[in-house]
């Protein structure tokens, strides 16, 4: 392989790599955002109805609320859809969400790992190419 295909190479490992540590970091703010609603939902059970909390409303805004079901959550089962599920079974859909996006968290670091590899080979390739061409 040429010297100039080698770096075009490069370059564009290093420009795939920087995209999935982004989504690496996606993947890993995602995982922790399920796990706070995981410890949301089990904080149910010490609650009290008619207990006033600060609900979200987006982007740093929050309105008083009072819980009137401790019981049950409202969930997200898919784009614009929820339904409303016991607080055990709403726990363990999003426990199963946290280990999906374990997996890819798993498999985006294998992959990041695999491309660093490549590059450093391309590396050592380069380097060696350029101490021929000085001999």
């Amino acid at each position: 392989m040429e010297q100039q295909e080698m770096m075009q190479e490069y370059q564009q490992l290093q420009q795939q790599m920087e995209e999935m540590q982004e989504y690496l970091q996606q993947v890993q703010q995602s995982r922790e955002n399920v796990q706070d609603a995981i410890t949301a939902i089990e904080g149910l059970e010490d609650v009290e109805e008619g207990s006033e909390i600060l609900a979200p409303i987006g982007k740093g805004a929050f309105v008083t609320a009072k819980i009137q079901d401790t019981e049950n959550v409202v969930t997200n089962i898919g784009g614009d859809t929820y339904q409303k599920r016991e607080n055990d079974e709403a726990a363990d859909a999003l426990e199963q969400e946290k280990e999906k996006l374990q997996e890819t968290r798993e498999e985006l670091e294998e992959n990041l790992q695999e491309m660093q590899q490549q590059m450093q080979q391309i590396q050592m390739q380069l380097q060696q190419q350029q101490q021929e061409a000085q001999q």
